[in-house]
């Protein structure tokens, strides 16, 4: 079930399967996030291991020298670390309610900021180089399956802005080309529908009509060679093949890189903070309303337009 199984005793397992049964069934997290959680969960174990220790015997020390590890020898930034505690807090929040621990060792610890970054986005110059690559590929080879999928894949990423998680999950069945929406299911099982453009949904219609052709059992949208549904893992080995034959200068393709261009580039072209969040499917304004902070030349030219001052300074030098 685990990779770090093996350094588990026999009670250890019992608890993780609990917790993963939880996770499934009652929180309903995605395969990413599970995959999240037990890769950050199986790093811990692995340090108590070294240290002879049992999951039922950690005191705050322990995840306080485990944050110490990170960043001495794994030169975890601060966001990362937070992220990891927050992970092991949940984690032990759980055990001490179905009776394995008495305290969780997580409340010793106290919370420190991370550091504000802003998200990492494509130029719309960028973007369309690298869609426009990726469809002379797939023109030019018709019968190559996989460049059309790839060039699709990025298409919908930025057209839409979903998350790598819920793309990999979209089945043909949740496209629906009349109303130009997919439904997706988001965290926490939410389901919400994006939109999605023209030029998206003829190469969309393109790939279908390839999937059913090749793989007509195929159960969701976007596949590997054996037709199998792609992981998030294989769509950013994809990403990094996109990068190279795009010549992006210096830059690694992310897929949150769409999902934050296409929020920037909406706001950018004059579209409303509520209407991205509900694209974005975010819980909260808050979250989206970090990329008001991006386009500062828009702002500037406006500011510039707008405000009085800068009217007269302007009327002044002329």
């Amino acid at each position: 079930m685990f990779l770090f199984e093996s350094l588990c005793t026999e009670k250890e397992r019992e608890c993780l399967k609990a917790y993963l049964s939880y996770l499934q069934n009652e929180r309903r997290c995605s395969p990413y996030t599970l995959e999240n959680y037990f890769r950050v969960i199986g790093q811990f174990v692995e340090f108590l291991k070294a240290r002879k220790k049992e999951l039922f015997h950690v005191v705050p020390q322990d995840v306080g020298d485990f944050l110490v590890y990170l960043k001495t020898h794994r030169q975890l930034k601060r966001v990362s670390q937070s992220h990891r505690v927050s992970v092991l807090r949940s984690f032990f929040r759980f055990l001490r309610r179905r009776g394995f621990l008495e305290e969780n060792p997580c409340d010793g610890v106290g919370q420190f900021r991370a550091e504000k970054r802003l998200p990492q986005f494509l130029t719309q110059e960028e973007v369309e180089n690298i869609l426009e690559t990726l469809r002379e590929r797939s023109v030019g080879r018709p019968q190559d399956f996989f460049a059309l999928r790839d060039w699709v894949l990025c298409e919908l990423l930025y057209a839409s802005g979903m998350r790598v998680g819920e793309v990999v999950r979209v089945r043909p069945g949740d496209v629906d080309f009349t109303r130009g929406v997919i439904r997706v299911q988001g965290k926490g099982g939410k389901e919400r529908f994006v939109l999605f453009n023209r030029t998206t949904q003829v190469a969309l219609k393109l790939y279908l009509a390839a999937l059913q052709a090749r793989f007509p059992q195929a159960s969701f949208v976007f596949v590997n060679r054996f037709g199998n549904p792609l992981t998030p893992r294989g769509v950013r080995t994809i990403l990094d093949r996109v990068a190279r034959i795009s010549g992006l200068q210096g830059k690694r393709l992310f897929p949150h890189m769409f999902r934050h261009s296409f929020a920037t580039h909406f706001l950018s072209g004059g579209g409303e903070l509520r209407i991205i969040q509900e694209a974005l499917g975010h819980a909260s304004l808050s979250t989206t309303q970090i990329y008001t902070h991006l386009d500062w030349d828009k702002m500037k030219r406006v500011y510039e337009s707008a405000h009085p001052h800068a009217k007269k300074a302007r009327e002044d030098n002329r």
